[in-house]
C-alpha cells in the first residue's frame, strides 16, 4: 500500500459545486479500488492525499491528472505504508486553514528534496483531527 500526496492549483476560483463534484465522483469510484483519502484546498490550490494499493493509487493520479479544474500537478510525497491514516474515509474534503496553506507550500518547495516523514505524518494528523471534529 502506498500514500501519495500532489498539489495541483486550480484553473478557476474553487466552487462549493467543484468540492462537492470531487466528493460525489470519489465517493462512487475510491471504495471499489480501496481508495481512501482527503482533498484540501484554499488560495487556489489543491492537496489531495491518496492511499490504497499502489497500483490503484497510481492509475487514480494518472486520470486526477487529466481533471480541467486543475493543472500543474506534481507529487510532492509518496511512501509505502502498513497502515492507513484516512482508513475509513473514501475522500473528505477541508478548507485549508492559512496556517496549513503555508505548511503545504513548504512541502511544495521541498518536493525534490527528502522531505523528513514526521514533517508529512504530523500535518496528515492535523488534517485528520480536523475530520474527526467535524459534524
Amino acid at each position: 500500500m502506498i500514500r501519495l500526496l500532489y498539489i495541483s492549483e486550480a484553473t478557476e476560483g474553487i466552487t462549493e459545486d467543484a468540492i462537492t463534484g470531487v466528493l460525489k465522483s470519489a465517493g462512487k469510484n475510491n471504495p471499489p479500488l480501496d481508495i481512501t483519502g482527503l482533498l484540501v484546498y484554499g488560495g487556489g490550490v489543491f492537496a489531495q492525499i491518496l492511499e490504497g494499493p499502489e497500483q490503484a493509487v497510481l492509475q487514480k493520479y494518472v486520470k486526477i491528472m487529466g481533471d480541467r479544474r486543475h493543472r500543474n500537478c506534481r507529487i510532492v510525497y509518496i511512501t509505502t505504508t502498513g497502515e492507513r491514516i484516512f482508513k475509513d474515509v473514501s475522500m473528505a474534503a477541508l478548507e485549508a486553514l492559512p496556517m496549513e496553506l503555508e505548511h503545504i507550500a513548504q512541502l511544495d518547495a521541498h518536493r525534490k528534496d527528502a522531505i523528513p516523514a514526521d514533517a508529512f505524518t504530523d500535518l496528515m494528523n492535523v488534517f485528520f483531527s480536523r475530520i474527526q471534529a467535524l459534524p
